[in-house]
């Protein structure tokens, strides 16, 4: 072989194979103990201020009378902070160095509060904050987080469910929304009560969404999925006749849905491989 063909062949540009190996292998490598450290102090503020925002939400809203009008808003932002922010926020905390899942979780979270509040025209200052952290827990955490998806397999089940959700949670969300848009002089609009139902309805949807894609390594998202749509339901049967609950068929069918949702997660979780959360 010529020396021309040596140089050649030292110099060729890397294969899709060595590619595909480098990314694996970047997928793979755990961040700097600085990071993780730094990954465990944001993770534990969002954590923190879920809870504490969300019992000051629950207490307050019981406590004044000013707030009784608002009952049913008021249960969609406990539940938003305290069933779907707070359990991510917290298990990735608890194990930074294994918070692939949560991370995934809430940056679906994160993706949603984005899109309603464009959908509605309105900045929610307590969502931005959010959306920050979470951010900067994806800067923390790396190309990682992409291994939510990368074990496991598709649920059928569970993604018939989700798509039998689909319209009329979507519905309800866009509805939300233009009342955000349209409404310019009740409490509801300016405490930013219809875009926060919107995120809430789209959360739920976007989360039942992940646990179907891999119902073994996102265990906390569908139980998070499934009993945020049981409280939207159950929430509704209880306080039919405040702003934004669902109608009496929806809401059942909401309070159901959600308990089978989190009964199939678990059967597909115990007859399959568990690939922890």
């Amino acid at each position: 072989m010529s020396r021309t063909s040596i140089d050649h062949v030292a110099h060729a540009p890397p294969t899709d194979s060595a590619n595909k190996n480098k990314e694996l292998k970047d997928v793979g490598k755990a961040p700097s103990h600085s990071r993780l450290r730094a990954f465990r102090a944001i993770a534990a503020i969002l954590a923190v201020s879920g809870v504490a925002f969300g019992l000051f939400t629950a207490v307050f809203g019981i406590a004044s009378e000013a707030q009784e009008i608002h009952a049913f808003h008021n249960v969609v932002v406990v539940a938003l902070l305290l069933v779907l922010s707070a359990p991510p926020a917290i298990a990735a905390a608890r194990a930074p160095d294994r918070a692939a899942g949560p991370l995934f979780h809430l940056i679906a979270l994160s993706v949603v509060g984005v899109v309603t509040m464009v959908l509605g025209l309105k900045a929610d200052i307590f969502t931005l904050p959010f959306i920050v952290l979470v951010g900067v827990l994806l800067m923390l955490q790396g190309p990682r987080w992409r291994t939510a998806l990368a074990a496991g397999r598709l649920s059928p089940s569970l993604t018939v469910l989700v798509a039998v959700a689909a319209l009329p949670l979507v519905v309800y969300a866009l509805e939300q929304a233009e009342l955000q848009r349209i409404d310019i002089s009740s409490e509801h609009a300016e405490f930013n009560h219809w875009v926060e139902t919107s995120f809430y309805a789209v959360a739920v949807l976007l989360l039942g969404l992940v646990a179907a894609l891999r119902p073994a390594a996102n265990r906390l998202t569908a139980w998070c999925a499934g009993l945020g749509l049981a409280i939207l339901g159950g929430a509704s049967l209880a306080l039919g006749h405040y702003a934004s609950a669902l109608d009496g068929p929806w809401a059942w069918a909401a309070l159901l849905g959600g308990l089978v949702f989190i009964s199939v997660a678990e059967w597909e979780r115990l007859r399959g491989p568990s690939s922890g959360d």
